[in-house]
């Protein structure tokens, strides 16, 4: 990849990943598991130095809702859940494409008391992902110019009469670190062009009919007009 590094300077990033995986997850007292999607994103360059000239934003659409049968058979649907979201907590469902970042910096898993590279993670073990020996970049350099972040996003449950449903989509991109403002809004998503971004999506939506999660493609802003609707 990076082909043509030299025309934007960017000839020192050597490799860029992205991992998706779904999991299930179960508890002991409870007999409906979790459903979701995680993913990882690894970049590479050519020295540990050059690790801090690169920055990951993530952006998202969609969100978390709630499903539910009455009693005369229809499907209800309400948006109950809160994110937090550039420093305040605001419904969590996106109309549209937005900055995925807890805080005001646009670098994902920032942290305005930690700096933007601190929670960069990297492991002891080349090419695991584990939390027993992963290390945090501002704790302590990795020997090799190699760091990952990873995303959870929240899963999707048969709860009570009804269900919680997941509906994300994801774009994951490197950017320049220079070139990613340091403080912004959530919709200033055209902010600079990134030199690379992988798509993928966090779908479980329960079918009451057939009494499991589909994860179709899904029109969101569509979806987002139904909820509110509702």
């Amino acid at each position: 990849m990076n082909k043509d590094c030299a025309k934007n300077d960017t000839c020192s990033l050597k490799r860029l990943t992205l991992i998706v995986k779904n999991y299930e997850v179960g508890f002991a007292d409870d007999p409906y598991p979790s459903y979701g999607n995680a993913s990882v994103v690894e970049y590479e360059t050519d020295s540990v130095e050059s690790l801090e000239k690169y920055a990951v934003v993530q952006f998202i659409m969609g969100g978390v809702f709630y499903s539910s049968k009455n009693a005369n058979g229809k499907i209800e649907k309400n948006i109950g859940t809160v994110v937090g979201s550039f420093g305040e907590n605001v419904q969590f469902f996106f109309q549209e494409w937005v900055i995925d970042s807890y805080d005001l910096d646009p670098v994902y898993n920032s942290n305005p008391d930690d700096g933007r590279f601190y929670y960069l993670r990297w492991n002891k073990v080349p090419g695991s992902y584990e939390s027993r020996t992963r290390q945090y970049y501002g704790a302590e350099k990795p020997n090799s110019p190699i760091v990952y972040l990873t995303d959870y996003p929240s899963g999707a449950f048969v709860t009570g009469p009804g269900a919680v449903n997941a509906a994300m989509k994801f774009k994951t991109c490197l950017y320049k670190a220079g070139d990613v403002p340091a403080k912004t809004v959530r919709s200033d998503i055209n902010f600079a062009k990134p030199i690379a971004c992988f798509e993928w999506q966090n779908i479980y939506m329960f079918d009451f009919d057939t009494g499991k999660f589909k994860t179709d493609k899904v029109d969101i802003p569509a979806l987002f007009k139904e909820l509110n609707h509702n």
